[in-house]
């Protein structure tokens, strides 16, 4: 299931036709304010997350979708939360269980904004309201590439994984973690033979480091 701004030029929400820098610095604003709300602020953080619903019903997104995205994460951060929680309980005066609630609640709401960020504003989008608020061009350029070329690795795995199975001859298809780690191991190694021929393409061809687009 792909989830990402590439949806947001057909969901028809009215954040979608927002200037691309207006969102991401509300959005980042959005998570500092939920970051910097003290232990035990329920009611402040009530109101951040009613200003998160609003912000969902205006987006267009699926809530379906939210929540399902939401429940991979959660697995994650509950476990941080769990692990963290023992200090902040005993400075904060609260029980455990409010301080991985109050954690929950928090890593929750920034993690849904960043989605909702993602579902109106495309990738280049943001790229380019990154650039355009003094973000370094070869960082820029770096994530750039990154979102360009991990298909590239994601079919090359691929392509690894086919190559593997014609050649297996054993029952069952699980891998052992000696396989598992020389794939892995051969996929980097590809992945740097291939950075280095696409440097020296792009370097042969006036590479200076910016990535320009039209809307430049």
């Amino acid at each position: 299931m792909q989830f990402d701004g590439r949806e947001a030029q057909s969901t028809g929400g009215v954040l979608n036709r927002l200037d691309a820098r207006v969102k991401l610095l509300a959005a980042v604003a959005y998570v500092v304010a939920v970051v910097a709300t003290p232990l035990g602020s329920w009611r402040l953080l009530g109101g951040l997350g009613l200003a998160l619903a609003v912000l969902i019903a205006a987006s267009g997104a699926s809530p379906i979708r939210l929540f399902l995205r939401w429940l991979g994460f959660l697995a994650l951060v509950g476990f941080l939360a769990a692990l963290t929680a023992g200090g902040l309980a005993e400075r904060s005066h609260m029980s455990w269980g409010l301080v991985v609630l109050n954690l929950l609640i928090k890593n929750s709401l920034a993690f849904l904004m960043m989605l909702v960020l993602v579902h109106v504003t495309t990738w280049p989008q943001l790229l380019l309201a990154m650039r355009r608020l003094g973000m370094p061009p070869v960082l820029a350029a770096t994530l750039g590439f990154m979102d360009r070329y991990v298909n590239v690795l994601r079919d090359e795995l691929e392509r690894m994984r086919s190559a593997r199975r014609a050649r297996w001859f054993r029952q069952g298809r699980d891998l052992s973690v000696g396989t598992l780690s020389t794939m892995i191991g051969v996929l980097l190694l590809r992945a740097l033979e291939r950075e280095e021929r696409v440097h020296a393409a792009m370097t042969a061809r006036g590479w200076d480091g910016t990535i320009r687009t039209l809307e430049d």
